[in-house]
Order: structure tokens, then sequence, then C-alpha cells
């Protein structure tokens, strides 16, 4: 388990909040101590709201502080966990075709019938033999060396001819001649020279399935390795990326002059970041388990990522964030919500402040100062507190945007991993003796039946396939697995483009694919059909083809179904046109276009922000990279973030309005300006007495439609039951709410005799303007009606922000029934908290 406090000397980003807000925190002390001090009677109203305004602060910091710590290890930790959990994944994956390979060429018949030759038939037969694994090895070039064993070990045939091996005694041999499966050995080996070596062994049996030999793959783990460590190797290069053993020994590793191969490596938890020590240095770092698939785990082995503390909280360029992107993060939303309510207590210490000192004359410098300190020491603490809560907001979406960036880079490796294999299968079953010999012949009794049965029996096997098809030179289909009687294909020909895709194949190497459509061999459906030439056996001339048609739809449907797991957010294939192939939203069907934009950044989509991030296909090995085949496919993910919600700025007018300078008083109007919805209006400052938060609302009966309720607020001195108007009523504001927005502003005309109190959004500034600035209002302009009585441009705003003066008279005649102390008893019954 990770202390925080422990990690925050590593991370200078959040050490620099903490030291900026521990000094505003001594600031507002300073302020609470010298207004306390110097004018203790005119500070008495706002002081206890400015300790409280302290103390939150202080704990809101302490709050935020943790908060960016935590989120800084999580983008590292989920940076770490993405890195290990592909590298074992992606090799998971790759291994898994390994042991269905290995299990398929055993039983194939040239080396069925090779092994059960005699040796001078196996000397006349090895070459042709060794050429035939040689096309094997050329078409899954993941493997290094193919090897054929008799049941006692001896070498009957290998591709590598470095080597003047005659048995082998490793113990994988000795294995898969007791065991009714695949062997999976990795190790020192004398198949590979004493080095260390993955091996796949599978026995090669008779028909009455006695064992005949072993056939041994020995896969290209260096290589590969060093492919996905390439794949998943971070931009700063300071990732140490490794495989654990089952005794966590390093395996594989990306930097071997870092974690050296062999070494063993501290155990850590799955799946959560941990503190470890390696070679004198401490670490942060993660282990992951393989997820598996299709029931196979691998080796037994895990992935298991770290980074040096020295460096893992470097600064990050994260971009500017639009804060108008919504995100579910429940913290990051409590820390906002906190940071808001603190500036609106903030302002309205100010306002008050303002609207006190202009009541008690130009006597009260003293109380002046002070609201300057606090109203400059309030800037600072908001702009402070929004600098912290943006990089928290920055962090959240960067690491949404990271974890979308890795599951697109892991979607189209997958995918072409997968279709690597779909090139290999076309191609090396086009070399099928049967298919061959069939195919070429003018006619040969029982071949439609034994081509029906090879390819019903390969498909038996590869479900990942809707159908096989083979046809002959002609054009014409000679078998096909997957028969409907209904619509029967065999004897048909097949389309045009096909027969000429094949007849331009000039070897054995090459192969074809059909762009994403319809064809008479997909049943109607959208398919990609991998094609390959069927050579006659001597002249090998092309006799014929062999089409697999891939279940395209279901099968990458479910690549990216896997790929997402439990993650809210959508995952998608799409052509060079946009359009899409297969999705893992059942409403986003093949050849639709993606209802948002695909480039990388937040869009909006069904009333919610996601993050987007896409990955364009780049192929595997050969694949797509050298092999002639183009296609261009990227995968897309976008990952929800959160509900479309409404956002406003609203500090921009405060602060314009705080910095305009006063002008002529003799000549000038005080302004208590005001918000409401994303309107600005103000009324004389010689009418309103202050803001208030109500404890609480109570519902008046019979009651205007503007009227909200009754609240207890000072009015003349003492305390007085006040009718409460809704501006968002009067006003005829639709717009909602946001969390946190209401007032009260208590107003008064006639010398005080009539009182009311309005309910805004919030509190802005108190501000001087010219009266010759005021101009009557045109009708069309205002949104208040005839509550307006002039309307004046904010001075110093650079928006041009415009504010409507409200008439405090007009707004009483909406209260004709004066609230008496029995109408509030009577209203009581009812109270709203």
């Amino acid at each position: 388990m990770i202390e925080i406090d422990d990690l925050i000397p590593h991370m200078r980003r959040v050490q620099g909040a903490e030291r900026d807000m521990r000094d505003l925190s001594l600031t507002w002390q300073m302020i609470e101590a010298s207004a306390a001090i110097s004018c203790p009677e005119d500070v008495q109203s706002i002081l206890p709201t400015l300790t409280q305004t302290r103390q939150r602060f202080d704990d809101l910091q302490r709050r935020l502080v943790t908060q960016l710590a935590a989120d800084t290890l999580a983008e590292l930790q989920d940076e770490l966990i993405a890195k290990a959990q592909c590298a074992i994944d992606i090799l998971v994956r790759n291994l898994y075709e390994r042991t269905a390979d290995v299990g398929f060429l055993a039983t194939d018949d040239v080396l069925r019938e090779f092994c059960q030759a005699s040796p001078d038939q196996q000397a006349a037969q090895r070459e042709a033999v060794r050429r035939r694994l040689g096309e094997y090895r050329a078409k899954y070039s993941v493997y290094d060396d193919v090897i054929v064993l008799g049941v006692g070990g001896d070498l009957l045939v290998r591709l590598d001819e470095g080597t003047t091996q005659s048995r082998s005694e490793d113990p994988s041999v000795r294995a898969a001649l007791r065991a009714r499966g695949y062997v999976e050995q990795y190790g020192k080996t004398d198949l590979a020279a004493g080095d260390a070596a993955l091996l796949y062994a599978h026995r090669i049996e008779d028909a009455q399935g006695c064992p005949l030999g072993v056939l041994v793959l020995r896969f290209r783990f260096v290589d590969e390795m060093g492919r996905i460590f390439a794949s998943v190797a971070d931009a700063r290069n300071q990732l140490a990326i490794v495989l654990l053993d089952a005794d966590h020994r390093v395996v594989a590793s990306n930097d071997e002059g870092h974690v050296p191969l062999g070494v063993r490596l501290p155990s850590v938890d799955d799946g959560s970041a941990s503190i470890v020590s390696f070679a004198g240095r401490e670490y942060l770092a993660v282990a992951c388990a393989t997820h598996g698939y299709h029931g196979y785990m691998g080796p037994g082995w895990r992935g298991y990522a770290m980074v040096s503390l020295l460096t893992a909280f470097r600064a990050r360029r994260t971009g500017d964030v639009d804060h108008a992107v919504s995100i579910d993060n429940e913290e990051l939303v409590a820390v906002q919500s906190e940071a808001s309510a603190i500036n609106r207590n903030l302002r309205r210490v100010v306002w008050n402040g303002r609207l006190m000192a202009r009541a008690e004359g130009n006597d009260q410098a003293r109380l002046k100062a002070v609201l300057s300190q606090v109203n400059r020491a309030g800037t600072r603490t908001r702009a402070r507190v929004e600098q912290a809560v943006g990089d928290l907001h920055r962090t959240s979406l960067a690491r949404t945007m990271h974890q979308a960036s890795e599951l697109a880079r892991l979607a189209v490796d997958v995918m072409d991993r997968n279709l690597y294999e779909r090139a290999n299968d076309c191609r090396w079953w086009a070399l099928a003796p049967t298919l061959q010999a069939v195919l070429s012949a003018e006619s040969e009794a029982g071949g439609a039946a034994r081509l029906t049965a090879v390819l019903e029996h390969i498909n038996s096997l590869y479900t990942v396939y809707a159908r096989l098809v083979a046809f002959d030179a002609q054009g014409i289909v000679r078998a096909a697995s997957g028969e409907d009687p209904a619509r029967p294909l065999v004897g048909s020909r097949v389309e045009v483009s096909l027969l000429s895709a094949v007849q331009a194949l000039a070897d054995t190497q090459r192969y074809a694919v059909t762009p994403f459509a319809c064809s008479g061999l997909s049943f109607g459906e959208p398919a990609y059909v991998f094609l390959a030439a069927v050579r006659a056996p001597v002249t090998q001339r092309i006799s014929g083809g062999i089409a697999i048609v891939f279940n395209t739809v279901p099968e990458l449907t479910a690549m990216l179904r896997e790929v997402m797991g439990n993650r809210k957010g959508i995952a998608a294939f799409v052509d060079g046109d946009g359009r899409v192939i297969a999705s893992s939203d059942a409403s986003l069907v093949a050849g639709m276009s993606l209802p948002f934009a695909d480039s990388d950044g937040v869009v909006a989509h069904d009333g919610m922000h996601y993050a987007v991030v896409g990955a364009a296909a780049s192929g595997y090995r050969e694949f797509r990279a050298s092999d002639g085949y183009r296609n261009e496919v990227r995968a897309v993910v976008a990952m929800q973030l959160g509900r479309l919600e409404r956002r406003r700025d609203t500090h921009t007018v405060e602060e314009t309005a705080s910095a305009v300078r006063q002008v002529d008083r003799t000549r000038s109007i005080e302004l208590a300006v005001v918000r409401v919805g994303a309107g600005i209006y103000a009324l004389p400052a010689d009418q309103v007495i202050e803001a208030v938060a109500p404890a609480a609302i109570l519902r008046a009966p019979n009651a205007a439609p503007a009227v909200l309720g009754l609240i207890e607020a000072r009015s003349q001195g003492r305390p007085r039951i006040l009718q409460l108007l809704s501006a968002r009523r009067l006003l005829g504001v639709k717009t909602a709410e946001r969390a946190g927005d209401g007032v009260a502003i208590v107003v008064q005309t006639h010398g005080g005799q009539q009182a009311l109190s309005l309910w805004v959004d919030d509190v802005v500034s108190v501000v001087e303007v010219d009266r010759n600035a005021v101009q009557p209002p045109p009708l069309a302009a205002c949104t208040a009606g005839r509550f307006v009585m002039g309307l004046v441009d904010l001075p110093g705003s650079k928006t041009g922000t415009l504010v409507q003066i409200l008439d405090a008279a007009g707004l009483l005649d909406l209260c004709r029934v004066p609230a008496s102390p029995d109408t509030a008893v009577r209203a009581a019954v009812a109270t709203v908290a």
C-alpha cells in the first residue's frame, strides 16, 4: 500500500501547489488578524464569514494537494498497467495461435507419411519435406526453426541446416510423445544450441493414434518481444518493461542493460502500484497477470513495468483543456463545488463590505483597506485554486485520453495480428496435397467429396471463418464448407474479380484480399475474403484457388468488445472513408458513418462528452507492411467523460468590474451588480442592504408566481420577515441553475420603509458608473421588460458586457401584501430547508 505523502517529495507540481496554498493561507490569517485589530466594529458583520472562508480554504488546500498527488500517481499507474498488461496479453494472444499451429501441422499428411517411411525413403524425401517446411515458415514467419524428430529423439529433418545435431534430449520431445495435445516449454535447450528458446511440440500419429514422431516449432521469442516492447514503449523511454516467470525472474526485457535477463525482481500485487527497491534505487512498479485468450493463459508469465522515482513524475505536457468538458470524477466535482462555494463567500464578503462602506460614508478608510486586501487575496486565491482544479481536470482528461490511445493502439495491433494469421492460413492451405491433386485433375472420382471433407475439417478447427471455398481454374466452385442446400454454392462460378485476383498471384507467397463488402461467398454479409492460388504439384501452374471467408463483423466486434472490457465508451474499426467496419456499439452497424469526428480530441455525442483517439493499422511483420497488401483501416476509441453541461466563466465580469477606476462621484451612480442566468443585472447601490444566504425559506400561501416564499433578514437594523422574489422567474430565465447558484439580496425603497429580498444566481461587484452613460432601455434590448429602468456598458469590460439596471420600486409592486409576523407564522407550517 503506497502512502501518498511518501511520493509528494517527488512531485514538483504538487509541491508547488502546496507551497502556494500555504502562503495564501498565511495571507488570510494576516488579513483576518489585522481586520480584527484595526477596525473591529466595522468588520464585525463580515469577520465570521472571513473566518469561515479561511477555514474552508485550509480544508480545501489539504484536499486539493492530496487529490493532485493521488491523480498524479493514478495517471502514472495507468500508464504502467497499460504497458505491462499489453505486453503480456499481446504475447499470450500470439502464443495461443502457436498452440493451434503445432497441433494442425502435426496432422499434415506429408509429415505423417515421412515419419512412417523407411530410412532410405526418408533420405530420398528429406529435401522435399524440408522445402515444404520452408514454405510453412515463409508464411508463418513467427518461427525460426521447424523440426521433425523420431520417437527416439533422432532428428529426421529440420530447417536450421547450420547444425550437425543428430538427436535431441530435450524433455519437450518426451513430454509430447506422452501428451494428447501440445507441449509448451521455455528454457535452455539443445534444439537452440543450448540457448533459451520457446518451443511448441506435438506428437505425429498414424491413423490409429500411435506415435510416429514429434513436431517441434521454435518460436522467435526474442524477435517477437522486441516488436511488442517497441509497440508499447513510452515516448520518454524511461520505463522498464519486462516479463517475469513464476519465480519472478526476468525472461524478457526492453532494456537488458538496465534490467538483465535472469535477474529476480521484487514481487508486487497484480494491478496496483508499489514502491520497490532494485539495484540500489527506488522504483514504482506494477505487475499484471494475463487476461488469457479463449481459456489459454500462456506460459505462466506476468507483465511487469517499473520506473525510477527520480524521473517518474517529471512534468508532462498535456496541452490546453476546455474546462467546459465535464468529467465523471466524483472527487473532482466535489473539489470544484467546494472551490466555487469559497469563491461565492468571498464575493459576498467584498460585495457586502463595499455596500457597508458606501452606506457609512467616506471615513471608512480602514474598512476599505481591509476590503481591498480581501479582494486582492480573493483574486489570488481564486486564481491559484482554479489553477489547481485545472491541473486536476487536465490530469483526469489526460488519463482518459491516454487510456483511449492505448486501447486504440491495442485494437489495431490485435486486428493486424489476427489478419496476419488469416493471410498465412489461406496460403498454407492452398499447398494441401488434396487441393492440389483434385483441382489440377480434369476429373477425379470422389474428388469433390475429398475436397469437401478437407474444407469441413479445417473449418471445424478454425471457427473464425464463415466458410472455405475451393474453385478450379475456370472459377467453378468444386467444394465448400457450410454448404446451404437451399442456396448451393458448388457448381456456381465465383465473381470474375476473385478469379482474376487469384490468377494474378505470382508465387506461393502471394495472396489477395477482397475489399470489405458483400459477396456471394459471404452469405450476403460484408466480409474480407482471403484468396490464394492452388498450383499443380509438378508444373506449379495455377489450377484454381481457395477462398476463406473471414467472419469479419462478428470477429472484429468481439475484438473491440474484449479490448473495451467494461469501460464506458465506443470502439470501432473504420475504413479510409470513415465508414464503420465493426463497432462495440450495437447501434453502429457496418457501412454507417461515425456520428462524431474521428480526429483526436473531445467530442459531444448523444448528450455526453467523449475523449476520442484514433490509431491507424500499420501491419504486423510483413503483413500489410511489405507484402503489397494495402487497406486503410483505423481503430477509433471514444471514452466517455461526462454529460454535456452548461458551463460559464463566472469570474470574468467580476474581475473586470473590480479593476474599474472610480469616476467623479458628483456625477456618478453606484450599482450593485448581480448575475442571473447568463445575464448581468444591477440595482442602485443605495437600494441594496446586503447579500445573505438564508438558512431556510418559508413557503408563503397564495403568493404571486414570482414569490419563492419568506426569509428572515435584517432591514433598518433589525430582523424582519421579507418576501423572497425569484429573479429567474421575473426575468424569464429558462436555463437550469447550476449546483451552488443562489443568494438573496435585501432591497429597500422609500427610505427603507419598504423592503424585499431577491433571489439571484450570484453577486458580482459594486461599481461606479457615469450617470450620463446610463441609457434608457429600448424594449427589444431588455430581457427584464418593465423592471428595467436603464442600460449601461460595464466600465472596463473587454467584451462589452451590457448591464440592465433594475427598478426596485417595480419589483416591490409585486409585493402588494406586506409580510407580517402573522403571515410568517402561518407560512412556517411548511418550512423548506
